[in-house]
């Protein structure tokens, strides 16, 4: 019993990490300086959307699998 509620909660701080992980990515590709001598911004823009967009995505699964 014991070993499933650690289990149960080091995957919802994992969740909960990934999810700030992709928005942060997202965040990161779309409005950092540093890949602006890599990528174009259209190639950063459309990458800080998929990130946004799949974090978002991992969130509702998230929350879902909560209920």
């Amino acid at each position: 019993m014991e070993n499933e509620r650690k289990t149960n909660k080091i995957a919802y701080i994992f969740g909960l990490f990934m999810v700030v992980f992709y928005i942060a990515m997202a965040g990161i590709f779309a409005f950092s300086p540093m890949f602006e001598q890599n990528f174009s911004p259209l190639v950063r823009y459309c990458i800080g959307i998929i990130f946004l967009l799949y974090g978002i995505f991992r969130f509702w699964r998230f929350v879902k699998s909560r209920h």
